[in-house]
């Protein structure tokens, strides 16, 4: 069988939607190729086949183009991940270390023991003031004592 009865019968089988992959890529080099001699009437079909090709491209660029675009979104997705954890890392280390261990800027020292409740300190500190407290009278007789 020469090569356009052999296209022929491709042709009539493709037409009936009876052809394989293999027999559509054979059909598509056949009318891609510009070396072969195309009758006239099979011209349609050299259109046919070229846009079909067209077509293919096409969707493999769309489906390029859509798998780079996925690929950047997870790429954005990850930089934006480690950004909020370098920053919420960042802001941690702050309050850490202005913040860090718990200091007490008010204290009171009594009988050895550190006392950070102000009412106790305030409690303490009313009663050591009491016990070196005097009256009004007893101080002057202090210095009556030390006239004489």
């Amino acid at each position: 069988m020469n090569k356009e009865n052999y296209i022929k019968t491709l042709l009539d089988k493709y037409l009936d939607g009876e052809t394989t992959a293999a027999e559509e890529d054979a059909l598509r080099g056949y009318f891609a190729n510009p070396g072969n001699n195309i009758p006239g009437e099979w011209l349609p079909y050299k259109a046919l086949f070229a846009y079909v090709e067209e077509e293919r491209a096409s969707a493999e660029e769309r489906r390029e183009r859509a798998s780079a675009h996925k690929r950047s979104r997870r790429a954005v997705r990850r930089f934006k991940t480690l950004a909020i954890s370098a920053a919420a890392a960042a802001a941690l280390a702050v309050i850490v270390m202005t913040h860090g261990g718990r200091r007490f800027d008010d204290y009171a020292v009594i009988d050895g023991k550190v006392y950070t409740d102000e009412r106790t300190v305030n409690e303490e500190a009313l009663e050591a003031l009491q016990i070196v407290s005097s009256d009004y009278e007893d101080s002057f007789g202090a210095l009556d004592l030390m006239k004489n």
